[in-house]
């Protein structure tokens, strides 16, 4: 997903939201994977009473994670960011991790159903380890910020009730607000420096959406008193964002001398728990920089074809001047995903299993600050607003020409097909098509990142592999621009396993995305900032590591009944687990077929 926001730290609070939301077409008629109650094992059904259990009471604690899922229970509330609703937290989880083997037997459950418990459990030990090791809580500024933001933009990103209702909750939740920075205040020791300069220049984003964004999205509101109460907690919000900032420039930043590195031990827990992923950090780092010598080789390779003698990153940027004009943004999206949608059925890549088309639109006002491209999609238990968007942004009627064409640029006619293979056709839309036909709640709820978005990354090269885009200087232009974004994720994961277990500064982090990713040096700051706080953004290319790998696999396996389209099937059927889990669902453990979707 291509937006600009700190998931990393919104990922502390929405402790059981996905990298991108499923969507909701019609439900199959029959469930894919769950027998019924008389067919189930009394493993299963202890297993099935464990989570539905666990969730409702995470949600309860959780109510920012229950609004993103569609469990609309707690929509007024804000909780589980003060120090004893924390403590009790921690020994909530450390309670639910012993209590599960001892509630169910895993050896008992067939291989779907250990599945479920093993990505359960590992869930709840990286939980624990987010807060009594990692503790964002305590070192990050910024985190507080994506809090407040979060409680109030998830309820006007989608209409899922009328506007009034909606309103209403956003009133109760910003009446918590100034508990949640005195919160802040209270609970920052020693972040490190760069960390608290981000949230100061982060503080005037959520400020403006407090004080402009808010008023803007409720303006049809007639409701007199509910607009009386929406002031009266906007000036106080806004005081306490505005003391907070104080706060952080006066107090905090003076004595902010902590270190951004989780360190060797955590990170790899962090691999472990969250992907999945065993695999020593030295052996990841040596093919982390071994394909991304090879990528650049194939990039310079391409670019030479396409103008010899000329520099090969001249050659990249001289694309960007073909694009659609801003008035034909959303209709050249839309006739794009179409073309793509087509290929993937005629050349038999995946089965598209729903005609529920993805909309295109243009990104709503309130969030074209943060977003180029984005699939806008509800959680797995929404039943009002279940459209997906897929949110392309125009330029600003105040921009002048030069700017406008920079904008436009992004949208060039060899980028946006990547883009909307990614975000849609067969990335993320087509991953969410499939995951609402998995009636598992821990796969549906319980992502993984490297899953999710190595999926989308994988789905760039595979289609041009695949002949899409045609052959000569066509395909070359798209290949040059896959390859420009696949260095980049090349980049983060090299970035954040050295950034947190190797040793690496900030400025290395910088000039790694400047000479190895070919990136400006305002983009290469942006990157290098991110893997600061988010240690694991290497899931792009990590996950796409491990599903062509998985590919190989399976193509040795099944011999001459390997297709492309029943390998992507199988893949995406099973929702979106860690990718060693899909290998075991799909290849099992010892090698032999299992667990057919």
């Amino acid at each position: 997903m291509i937006v600009l926001r700190s998931t990393s730290v919104l990922a502390a609070w929405l402790l059981l939201s996905p990298g991108c939301t499923a969507s909701r077409p019609p439900p199959p008629s029959e469930p894919r994977d769950i027998p019924s109650a008389r067919a189930m094992a009394p493993a299963q059904v202890a297993l099935r009473a464990f989570v539905d259990a666990h969730l409702e009471e995470h949600f309860r604690r959780s109510p920012l994670a229950a609004t993103s899922a569609g469990v609309h229970t707690y929509d007024g509330e804000l909780r589980n960011f003060r120090p004893e609703e924390r403590a009790e937290h921690l020994a909530y989880l450390k309670d639910r991790l012993a209590a599960l083997p001892k509630a169910v037997d895993r050896a008992a459950l067939p291989p779907l159903d250990k599945a479920d418990y093993d990505i359960l459990e590992n869930h709840l030990r990286s939980r624990i380890l987010e807060l009594e090791v990692v503790r964002t809580w305590e070192r990050n500024p910024n985190a507080y910020l994506g809090f407040a933001s979060s409680a109030v933009f998830q309820l006007i990103n989608r209409d899922y009730a009328p506007l009034e209702e909606r309103m209403g909750s956003a009133v109760k939740r910003m009446g918590v607000v100034p508990e949640v920075f005195a919160a802040a205040q209270a609970n920052l020791q020693n972040p490190p420096r760069l960390w608290t300069e981000i949230a100061l220049e982060q503080v005037r984003g959520t400020r403006a959406l407090y004080a402009q964004t808010l008023p803007q999205a409720f303006a049809k509101v007639k409701d007199a008193a509910l607009q009386e109460a929406f002031k009266k907690e906007q000036a106080r919000g806004l005081e306490a964002i505005d003391t907070y900032a104080r706060f952080l420039k006066e107090d905090l930043l003076p004595r902010s001398k902590g270190e951004f590195a989780i360190g060797e031990e955590t990170y790899r827990k962090k691999l472990q728990y969250d992907e999945g992923v065993t695999e020593s950090i030295d052996s990841l780092l040596a093919w982390g920089r071994a394909e991304m010598k090879r990528s650049q080789e194939q990039f310079h390779e391409v670019a030479a074809r396409l103008a010899p003698g000329k520099a090969p990153m001249d050659v990249y940027r001289e694309l960007g001047k073909d694009h659609p004009a801003p008035a034909e943004l959303v209709a050249t999206t839309t006739a794009t995903l179409e073309e793509i949608r087509q290929f993937l059925i005629d050349q038999r890549i995946i089965t598209v299993p729903s005609e529920v088309r993805a909309q295109v639109a243009e990104t709503p006002s309130f969030n074209r600050a943060l977003s180029f491209a984005s699939m806008s999609t509800p959680g797995p238990f929404e039943t009002k607003a279940t459209e997906a968007y897929y949110y392309v942004t125009p330029p600003d009627s105040a921009w002048n020409a030069d700017q406008t064409t920079q904008h436009m640029s992004f949208y060039n006619r060899y980028a946006l097909p990547l883009v909307s293979i990614h975000e849609a056709y067969p990335g993320h839309y087509v991953q969410f098509l499939w995951t609402n036909r998995v009636e598992s709640k821990v796969r549906k709820l319980m992502g993984s990142g490297s899953f999710s978005e190595g999926w989308g990354l994988y789905t760039e090269q595979m289609m041009l592999d695949e002949g899409y885009g045609g052959t000569g200087v066509q395909a070359d232009r798209l290949r040059l621009n896959q390859l420009a974004l696949y260095l980049q994720r090349l980049a983060r994961y090299v970035a954040g396993l050295s950034l947190h277990t190797r040793g690496m500064t900030y400025e290395q982090a910088v000039r790694l995305f400047e000479e190895e990713a070919y990136m400006t040096r305002i983009n290469a700051e942006r990157e290098a900032r991110r893997g600061t706080s988010d240690p694991t953004y290497l899931v792009y290319a990590l996950g796409k590591k491990l599903l062509m790998e998985l590919r190989e696999d399976a193509k040795a396996q099944w011999g001459k009944d390997f297709t492309l389209q029943r390998f992507h099937d199988q893949v995406v059927s099973y929702g979106y687990p860690p990718v060693p889990i899909v290998r075991r669902l799909m290849l099992g453990e010892d090698g032999v077929s299992s667990a057919s979707p």
